[in-house]
């Protein structure tokens, strides 16, 4: 309890002497109260462990202090448990004993009336750092739209001796979207011109058509239609056509799945505390005294080593450093990761539309069931096999995740099982991973011919080592081996170096034994350039060549690549180039070697029909904004400070490449906006839901604006501060010097009123036709009626 209204409390519960000694000595009545010959109140400024804590009052008895329960919450200070109040309370509230404290001490400055406390840090209740976790942005109303996407491809190849092949290929998607959900159907189309030469027979496709809802509250997502199934930790992902419902954590953004580690200290005092990151400053807080935490941080991701850094008010400083680890296989306490999936296997995608094959029913299940530990289960079904298995991750010693999984299946009347065991070790510069996998030749699952056995066994490891100069090396093994009593094995092994500054050198080698042998060695050299531009080369038994390239930016709109050496032995050269426009990318490259040359052209682009507009755009793989601008044509529009398209003459525009679920800040071009123009932000915030359209509206207040001079009846100009409206708009605007008012509204033809002094003239503003400045100067106005 602060001084104020409490003092006054205090005549309430005192006893005469106390009143006595605040009216005969008036000078520390305020700071001090006698409530008996042993005891006494006493206001002081309270400073807590070198942090000033405000005005308390402070009860002293036979010189022990004791202080208000809500001193004890603000400080943070927690009291030892079973410790009990005196009997001597005001304003409802208990005093205890500051004593009872681990490692209480106390000065008091009687001439200043100000206290120190000093306490153990270990006293204070823990202060946890945790990272404010960002509101679901609520999401922009769906805008009903359809859209193409278009991947179109010419080749032309050229044979000694042979006619000259040619084939015209599409790959297109349809799209359909609404506040239902979105509805796509893909196709591939191979030599459309029926061409004879092109050595395949015209041919059009459908790939997959797919109904998907999201549910971003439940973080859950439903699709319809052709999808793949979930693999988990020993499963395959197959093609399927039916349904699939499950979690989808990427609907909330920045929500973080896996665990991340803690990390803990203690300040003795108010103190900054940094925290690095392998070795870069990643956060910087503020802590009162005693123990503090900092949890839930996204900064802590992977592996490595962070360092903490704590230095309080005097310059003291404390280090602590420890090693973290984290994975993305690893769940969060208590929480969940499932899906669900049943339908008809599908067949020959890309070789046939409508090739499905068995009924199947499958299901998978993640949970963390701590920090440290996550299980795993799965199921299959189909009419002739089942399948069971069940698995876990967990963190063991020294920054190294374990697997290990086991599953059994059923069918024919034959039963088989499958089995894996693996390691992981992630830290700053080491890296290790080992995995074994065993299957009996009984075992099937979901997408596994019923007459092809599993593989017997495999196993693979690998391990690595970076420097702190960037260089690093690897090797690796692997072995596969087959019940007919074949077996394959490799051992590989890489190199890679800085040169200077950028450039990267890497040496790789491998080579195969046992049933299969050869060796394979390369050299890859990279030197990235100034203006987006880089070169490299590479070197082989039977590919060397030296190749330069640049990728398209915001200054150089125009990407290019041109190479030369050889390939498979014979001399090679090839070369292209690359626009990615405003309506779509347009590619063609040419090459050439001994006996072929060969030309393609591409075409890729998207088509987006949306407010009864029709939009031609880049390839539509994200959400999009019709944005309007009424009455303002050639206006820049983008995300954020990066202009994608302009208005057309109607003012409107569609901005592509929107973030689903997420704040998409939609900023108009400042510089393209004319003078007169008025709107209340040129930024507005739009969030999609996924490939869906938002319409994001720019209100401007329309007409043109006009520099006008102003007289009043007697020929002098209308006074500064007078105020100019025109006529049926409530917008006001002032008279500046010289009778001069800037007026924006304008129409072509205007009434406009002058009021001043409780006066009112008008006056008619015709303006000119537009000119390239668009800021007329018109005048002399006179308004008739009104004088100085």
């Amino acid at each position: 309890m602060k001084t104020g209204s409490a003092l006054i409390l205090l005549g309430l519960f005192v006893c005469p002497a106390a009143v006595q000694a605040q009216t005969t000595n008036s000078a520390p009545a305020t700071k001090e109260v006698l409530v008996d010959s042993h005891a006494s109140i006493r206001a002081l400024d309270v400073v807590v462990n070198g942090a000033k804590s405000g005005t308390w009052l402070l009860f002293e008895r036979d010189g022990e202090m004791y202080a208000p329960s809500d001193a004890f919450a603000e400080w943070h200070v927690q009291l030892p448990p079973g410790v009990k109040p005196i009997d001597f309370k005001l304003d409802g509230q208990s005093y205890y004993p500051l004593s009872a404290v681990p490692g209480y001490k106390f000065k008091l400055d009687a001439a200043n009336q100000s206290a120190e406390l000093l306490f153990s840090p270990q006293a204070f209740s823990e202060n946890r750092l945790t990272q404010e976790k960002s509101k679901r942005p609520v999401i922009s109303p769906v805008l009903p739209s359809l859209f193409l996407n278009y991947d179109l491809n010419y080749q032309t190849t050229s044979q000694n001796n042979l006619p000259t092949a040619k084939n015209l290929g599409l790959l297109s998607e349809i799209g359909a979207s609404n506040s239902l959900g979105v509805l796509t159907s893909s196709q591939v189309g191979q030599n459309l011109t029926n061409n004879p030469s092109a050595g395949i027979n015209k041919s059009l496709l459908r790939l997959e058509t797919t109904f998907t809802r999201d549910f971003p509250d439940q973080n859950q997502t439903l699709r319809l239609g052709d999808s793949s199934t979930r693999a988990g930790m020993w499963g395959r992902s197959v093609y399927f056509g039916g349904i699939h419902y499950g979690s989808n954590f990427g609907l909330t953004p920045g929500f973080i799945s896996q665990p991340i580690p803690m990390l803990a200290g203690t300040a003795t005092a108010p103190s900054t505390v940094e925290m690095y990151v392998n070795n870069v400053l990643r956060q910087v807080s503020n802590v009162p005294t005693g123990p503090f935490a900092i949890d839930d941080s996204p900064l802590l991701t992977g592996s490595g080593d962070v360092r903490i850094v704590t230095r309080d008010i005097l310059g003291r400083q404390t280090v602590i450093e420890q090693s973290f680890f984290t994975t993305t296989d690893l769940l969060a306490a208590r929480l969940d990761d499932w899906s669900v999936e049943a339908g008809s296997l599908r067949n020959n995608l890309g070789i046939n539309s409508n090739d499905y094959g068995p009924v199947f029913a499958s299901g998978t299940w993640r949970h963390g069931y701590s920090n440290d530990l996550t299980l795993e289960s799965r199921a299959e079904t189909t009419p002739h096999s089942r399948t069971i298995g069940m698995g876990m991750v967990t963190t063991l010693l020294m920054q190294t995740l374990g697997k290990a999984s086991l599953a059994f299946s059923n069918g024919q009347s034959q039963n088989g099982d499958l089995w894996l065991l693996g390691m992981e070790h992630q830290s700053l510069h080491n890296s290790a991973q080992i995995q074994v996998q065993g299957a009996s030749i009984n075992f099937r699952q979901l997408g596994q011919d019923l007459t092809t056995p599993p593989v017997k066994l495999q196993w693979a490891g690998n391990w690595s080592y970076s420097t702190a100069n960037a260089s690093s090396f690897g090797i690796g093994l692997a072995t596969l081996s087959r019940f007919d009593n074949t077996r394959v094995s490799t051992l590989s092994g890489n190199y890679s170096t800085r040169i200077g500054t950028r450039s990267n050198l890497t040496f790789t080698a491998s080579r195969a034994i046992n049933d299969i042998s050869g060796t394979t060695l390369t050299a890859f050299f990279v030197m990235p350039l100034d203006h987006n531009r880089v070169v490299s080369a590479q070197a082989s038994k039977q590919d060397s060549f030296v190749s330069a390239m640049q990728n398209p930016d915001q200054e150089n709109s125009l990407g290019w690549r041109v190479l030369a050496g050889s390939m498979q032995g014979l001399a090679h050269e090839e070369g292209g180039v690359n626009y990615p426009g405003r309506y779509g990318q347009l590619t063609g490259d040419a090459s050439t070697s001994p006996g072929q040359n060969t030309l393609r052209l591409g075409a890729r682009g998207g088509l987006v029909l949306a407010d009864n507009s029709l939009f031609a755009t880049e390839h539509v793989d994200q959400s999009f904004a019709v944005v309007e601008v009424p009455g303002y044509d050639n206006i820049g529009v983008g995300l954020a400070n990066t202009v994608l398209t302009h208005t057309d003459s109607s003012g409107v525009a569609l901005v592509p490449r929107l973030m689903p679920y997420q704040n998409n800040p939609v900023r108009l071009s400042a510089d393209d906006l004319p003078i007169s123009a008025e709107l209340d932000s040129i930024e507005q915030y739009a969030v999609p839901a996924w490939r869906s359209a938002v319409k994001v509206v720019f209100p401007v207040r329309g007409g043109r604006g006009a520099l006008l001079k102003i007289i009043l009846d007697d020929g002098q100009a209308a006074p500064a501060g007078a105020v100019v409206n025109i006529e049926g708009d409530n917008e006001e605007f002032y008279v500046a010097r010289r009778g001069e008012a800037f007026v924006t509204g304008l129409q072509s033809s205007n009434h406009v009123v002058l009021n001043w002094n409780g006066r009112q003239c008008k006056f008619n503003v015709t303006l000119p036709a537009k000119t390239e400045e668009d800021i007329p100067r018109i005048g002399l106005l006179v308004c008739k009626g009104v004088t100085r």
